[in-house]
């Protein structure tokens, strides 16, 4: 019974620390950002705007801290994120005996992959996607009489969810590669419900895309297929470069045996 309450103790008091460091990290990510985002969000308004709409509006006196506070938490959140993964990889190492060996060569080439994809993703919707949507939805009300008055919290909400959920998409190719490298998948499966995958792609830019026209599903379903392809094509490349070692310590063992 001490055996258990000691390693409970200790449970407690490691969670303790982690979140303490997380509290941290994401407060410092809040704070040095916050005062930066008058900028960012003059920024936003210059380049995504449609010819048009000339300003956004506030409807409530706390709307514009409100959006910077939001923002600042989001910055804060995608700051702490690889120091939660870091410590969930490490629980499940240590306390479940989880061991996914990784070289330092490797992770620094998996973190570099994972944020060029992530800005690879930022900068689709940013610069190609957004300006497109916006535009249409504007011509679209525009087209029925309606006038454009856009408010500043529901815009760059707008902008920071489509922009995040590219950049997260953007990922999906080293998720897959990852898997199946590491044997959490298996290629054959991903070719055999790929048909299946597809669907459940649009369903799923149908669910977090803020809007319901049919070019905000294109723009957000065809970027997760395209990059649902290009891990496949990844993992097969990976597979095919192993299989030659595969074969010839096959051929050893046979030699030896």
């Amino acid at each position: 019974m001490a055996n258990i309450t000691e390693e409970l103790g200790y449970i407690i008091v490691s969670v303790k620390r982690k979140l303490m460091i997380i509290a941290a990290v994401l407060i410092a990510g809040f704070a040095i950002s916050f005062p930066l985002l008058d900028r960012l969000i003059l920024r936003i308004e210059e380049d995504l705007l449609p010819e048009g709409v000339e300003h956004l509006y506030v409807l409530s006196p706390l709307e514009a801290i409100m959006v910077k506070v939001k923002l600042s938490l989001v910055i804060g959140v995608l700051v702490v994120i690889p120091l939660i993964c870091y410590y969930i990889y490490k629980t499940l190492k240590v306390r479940f005996g989880l061991t996914i060996p990784i070289k330092l060569s490797n992770i620094i080439i998996l973190l570099g992959s994972a944020i060029f994809l992530f800005i690879l993703g930022l900068s689709y919707s940013y610069f190609f996607m957004l300006p497109l949507i916006l535009k249409y939805l504007y011509a679209d009300a525009l087209k029925v009489g309606i006038i454009n008055l856009w408010s500043l919290h529901e815009f760059i909400l707008f902008v920071s969810i489509m922009t995040l959920i590219l950049g997260v998409t953007f990922e999906v190719p080293l998720v897959i590669i990852f898997a199946v490298h590491h044997g959490l998948v298996q290629l054959s499966t991903l070719k055999e419900y790929r048909r299946y995958i597809y669907v459940a792609m649009f369903v799923i830019a149908a669910v977090v895309t803020p809007t319901t026209d049919v070019v905000s599903l294109l723009m957000v379903a065809l970027p997760l297929i395209m990059c649902y392809e290009v891990g496949v094509l990844g993992a097969k490349l990976l597979s095919l470069k192993r299989l030659p070692k595969n074969k010839t310590s096959s051929k050893h063992r046979i030699l030896n045996g």
